[in-house]
């Protein structure tokens, strides 16, 4: 967790699916949640925009 001002931000990790926009990439990341009832574990995938102003990371 980082602390930026008086903001707590979750610093997230994953792989970079998409690099054709200017200066933004699309990011995926893939979670394990478990069900509460019958308790299997499954993975939850979220695609998030991340800002890369000099466009250094690739797919």
């Amino acid at each position: 967790m980082t602390i930026i001002g008086d903001k707590n931000i979750k610093e997230l990790i994953g792989e970079v699916v998409s690099d054709k926009m200017l200066k933004t990439r699309v990011v995926l990341v893939k979670s394990v949640k478990v069900h509460p009832l019958y308790k299997k574990r499954f993975v939850v995938k979220k695609k998030y925009y991340a800002h890369d102003e000099d466009n250094i990371s690739k797919v």
